[in-house]
């Protein structure tokens, strides 16, 4: 997609649009392409589960990245889990929202804590 041949986008506003399993995973390449991403905006897409599983390699590959939004979405703890493998290589990541996830339980946000324990990021569930 022309997506990928952005390289030099910063910034990445998506919320609001239905992005399913199926188009994160074909988003998903073009996300990784965007080396130089530093915030990524994901709230109220619907993103769920499925969506997180393919979105999370992509994520790891955004070194740069400083905010990811998720929040309004259908985040709960499988989808964390599938999040949680990203987080370690997103070193520069500072703000992560998670909040307005009505599927989210305690037991996702402890994945995610555990995730970020190294990093210096707030998270907002």
């Amino acid at each position: 997609p022309a997506l990928a041949k952005m390289t030099q986008l910063q910034r990445l506003l998506l919320s609001e649009t239905k992005i399913d399993a199926q188009a994160c995973e074909r988003l998903a390449p073009a996300f990784a392409a965007l080396t130089n991403l530093r915030e990524l905006y994901l709230a109220a897409c619907r993103i769920d589960a499925q969506a997180c599983e393919h979105l999370a390699p992509a994520l790891a590959k955004l070194t740069e990245l400083r905010v990811l939004s998720l929040s309004n979405n259908r985040i709960d703890a499988e989808a964390c889990a599938h999040l949680a493998t990203a987080l370690p290589s997103m070193k520069r990541l500072r703000r992560l929202w998670l909040g307005d996830n009505p599927g989210m339980s305690d037991a996702g946000r402890g994945v995610i804590e555990e995730a970020c324990r190294n990093l210096r990021v707030e998270v907002l569930f």
